[in-house]
């Protein structure tokens, strides 16, 4: 359509330019001529103006046609004018031609639809002023025009068949380019989520291998503080019972004594404790589990620490939803996340908690979501290590969270983590569905 509008004006402007050679041909039919031009390029502002219109797109290939057979027209009549056949404005004809060649990609029932035209008006406005008189030139000059104008069509014939070709073999290499490309795009994304795979996996094995050494040391640590607290306990149980012989005022400060010194060793046992499920974590399988009923007992077990928190908590876990892990390390893991985010939201004015289930592919997800404070990016890259916290001491030891990474490794499942800082934190844990449901 770009193209017709061009060639239109072309029309338009140079149709009438070329009167000055009217006035050097034929002087005696100037007046005629021009107005014949004027006619001509008259009739090409319909033609350029319906280009604007929404039609216009569909027909568009009406226009290679048309605009050459305008002045093609105008031409044949200035020669039937003329009263001679051999008139040399035929090379006006050959102009439309080549001209329109150049200017539209011609498609072969085009070329052909207008050069049958073109001849046909040519022997319609020569033949009948051809007269043989004895004299052949004036024939001479008819054939030899009628020639030039048929090698004009061969040309334009066969160059239209190579540029046929070459376009075609465009359209082919630009379908090849784009599906180059688009295999190119397709194995750079192969090739993006391949290396962010072998990133988590090289994340997970550096993580394996520090809870894998963290695992031995801790073994160690609590076969040699084991065997120190079965002699404290033991000392303690025969000092509870000489006490009995005391004096009363000497066995009540010495049972304070006594219970204040249990206290602490049961601390101690308690780390210890927490050590050897870190060194040895039990392993019972992965069987099917109710996903709602897991979550029940954990609030069941929290509830008292969430209501003096004064905390609201949302639960959304379908009844069916079915997993496969092991019902005591998933009820662990949501009382050590629960407790984590009644830590964080202690400070909020309207704390509040919630646990809800998603699906990713075949994949169920638990999410354990705070409106706390938050936790900063360099921290929650490490969180999951062992011994990493930020309680204050004797607050905790940074076991919870490495724990509940090993416990959701060991039922193939995993646990990741997303904070904003004064927004929310959300862990999830990633389960593998089960074939059958649970039973109640």
């Amino acid at each position: 359509m770009r193209n017709a509008r061009l060639g239109a004006w072309f029309v338009m402007v140079l149709v009438p330019f070329c009167a000055v050679l009217d006035w050097l041909a034929y002087p005696s039919h100037f007046w005629e001529f021009v107005l014949l031009r004027i006619l001509c390029s008259a009739m090409c502002i319909p033609l350029l103006l319906a280009l604007d219109r929404p039609w216009a797109a569909h027909y568009h290939r009406v226009y290679p046609v048309i605009l050459p057979l305008l002045p093609a027209m105008a031409i044949c009549l200035m020669i039937y004018f003329s009263g001679d056949g051999g008139s040399s404005y035929y090379a006006g004809l050959m102009l439309c031609l080549v001209g329109t060649s150049f200017v539209f990609h011609w498609t072969f029932r085009e070329i052909g639809i207008t050069v049958a035209l073109v001849l046909l008006f040519y022997f319609a406005a020569t033949i009948p002023n051809l007269k043989y008189d004895g004299n052949l030139s004036s024939i001479g000059l008819f054939i030899n025009n009628t020639l030039f104008i048929l090698l004009t069509c061969v040309i334009l014939y066969c160059g239209s068949r190579q540029h046929h070709a070459i376009r075609l073999r465009e359209f082919v290499n630009r379908c090849k380019v784009e599906a180059q490309r688009e295999e190119l795009t397709r194995r750079n994304e192969e090739l993006s989520a391949t290396l962010q795979r072998l990133r988590e996996t090289e994340a997970q094995l550096n993580q394996s291998e520090k809870l894998a050494s963290i695992g031995r040391l801790s073994a160690g640590i609590v076969h040699e503080i084991n065997n120190p607290l079965n002699f404290v306990k033991s000392a303690l149980f025969v000092l509870k019972k000489k006490t009995r012989n005391l004096p009363p005022e000497t066995v009540e400060s010495m049972g304070q004594i006594l219970t204040d010194i249990g206290e602490g060793v049961d601390r101690v046992a308690s780390i210890v404790s927490d050590l050897r499920t870190f060194a040895h974590p039990e392993n019972k399988g992965s069987s099917p589990i109710n996903l709602q009923q897991a979550v029940a007992k954990a609030n069941r077990l929290m509830a008292k620490q969430i209501g003096d928190a004064q905390a609201v908590m949302h639960c959304d876990v379908p009844t069916d939803l079915t997993a496969l892990g092991d019902e005591n390390h998933i009820i662990q893991i949501l009382i050590n996340l629960i407790q984590n985010s009644l830590d964080a939201i202690q400070a909020h004015p309207t704390p509040e908690l919630s646990i809800h289930t998603t699906r990713e592919g075949e994949d169920l997800l638990l999410h354990v979501r705070d409106n706390g404070s938050g936790i900063p990016e360099d921290h929650l890259q490490r969180i999951f290590d062992p011994f990493f916290t930020t309680k204050e001491v004797g607050q905790g030891m940074g076991l919870g969270l490495s724990l509940c990474y090993r416990m959701m490794q060991g039922m193939n499942g995993s646990i990741t983590a997303t904070s904003e800082l004064g927004s929310h934190t959300e862990f999830t844990l990633r389960f593998k569905p089960a074939a059958a449901p649970a039973a109640a």
